[in-house]
């Protein structure tokens, strides 16, 4: 045989053996994919929500810039999905972001085999923090997600390329903090008591303004119902905020695998007392990545134009090639922690249900004796 048809045959076998381990919904090919992309706007839950939901996912047709204003994208708008059932991820972004402000991200993922929905939080981000500093903040952002899944799961057309056993979220700044809550963590603000003595000058939670919001958040603990959702299997967390409302027992019922990213540079959500302070609780079990140049919006997609004059403090924090760094050091600890738990349907973790928070009934009162009355003699005549 010679040299040409040797080689000819040894790229014919190798390309069926990549064929065979890139098999659809397992997500072992580094880029097996094409990153299709859909809009969805439903109203779900009990009340209803308002749930405007982008959905990125394997796909087969090329990728091409959609315009989304002021954002442009790249995949293919309604593109024919790939064959097979994938791992599904909620993406919770950060308060002063969008449903597309980790679009290159979620899209990345798509092409390594994930359905990646992305839901917008109406009352927390870019264009609306009516919520910010309340508890409505961190549970509204968890009953979104998890009816994100409902939503996805009774499409017709998504749920069939959706895994509904191998379900992950992904969360960034307050996402993170909603996707601890929503893997079973409990706040318990035990962290509160000396926060703003151990915090440097100008910490935003020590605002007296911000203060009176965070006791009026921590005078309804301890929660009288877990927020968890057993049907999220992992979890990560990017820089996740209210790290003042996890102590060591928060973790107790917290059963997902964890990636927690620390983001070193972060200015409101300081390191070492949010992202930095749960990795350090005794006993947590988390994978931790830390990223000293990261802040907030040193993890989004770059801003389009409009968005980079207007917030320049957010959109301009890091140079473009240490954001791309940063991107790509993200993107393969993701990618490698989603496969490690989700990629494979025979090795998804057990997630029990979550634990019963209900106050016990108070002990009636013991029933009290009636008085003895004494007995009158009569009079003897």
């Amino acid at each position: 045989m010679c040299i040409s048809h040797w080689l000819r045959a040894w790229a014919c076998a190798l390309s069926a053996l990549l064929l065979l381990l890139a098999t659809p919904g397992d997500g072992r090919s580094a880029e097996a994919y094409k990153p299709a992309f859909r809009t969805l706007g439903e109203l779900a839950g009990e009340p209803s929500l308002r749930l405007d939901i982008n959905v990125w996912y394997p796909g087969v047709r090329p990728p091409r810039e959609l315009s989304y204003s002021p954002w442009t994208i790249y995949a293919a708008r309604n593109g024919r999905p790939a064959e097979g059932r994938f791992p599904l991820l909620l993406l919770s972004h950060a308060t002063p972001g969008t449903r597309f402000s980790y679009h290159d991200t979620a899209a990345r993922l798509a092409a390594r085999g994930f359905v990646v929905a992305a839901p917008a939080h109406a009352r927390d981000s870019m264009h609306n923090m009516d919520d910010l500093f309340t508890w409505p903040q961190l549970e509204n952002r968890v009953k979104e997600l998890s009816a994100v899944i409902d939503v996805l799961l009774a499409d017709k057309e998504l749920s069939a390329s959706i895994d509904p056993g191998r379900i992950g979220v992904l969360g960034f700044g307050t996402g993170g903090s909603a996707a601890l809550l929503l893997g079973g963590a409990l706040p318990d603000c035990t962290p509160w008591a000396d926060y703003c003595a151990r915090a440097r000058a100008g910490d935003a939670y020590c605002d007296p303004w911000v203060r009176g919001k965070i006791d009026a958040i921590c005078a309804g603990f301890p929660l009288k119902k877990s927020l968890a959702d057993p049907r999220v299997k992992a979890v990560a967390s990017v820089a996740p905020g209210y790290g003042l409302l996890f102590g060591p027992a928060s973790f107790r019922h917290f059963y997902p695998p964890l990636l927690l990213v620390v983001a070193g540079a972060e200015k409101v959500d300081r390191a070492e007392l949010h992202a930095g302070a749960i990795a350090r609780l005794p006993g947590l079990k988390a994978t931790v990545l830390e990223l000293p140049e990261a802040d907030t919006g040193a993890l989004m997609a770059p801003c389009p134009p409009s968005v980079a004059a207007e917030l320049p403090e957010l959109c301009l924090s890091v140079r473009a090639d240490t954001r791309s760094a940063l991107g790509r050091r993200l993107d393969a600890a993701l990618t490698e922690f989603f496969l490690r738990h989700l990629g494979n349907a025979a090795h998804v973790p057990h997630i029990p249900d979550p634990p019963d928070l209900t106050p016990p009934a108070p002990e009636p009162p013991a029933p009290v004796a009636p008085p003895k009355t004494k007995k009158r003699r009569g009079r003897q005549r």
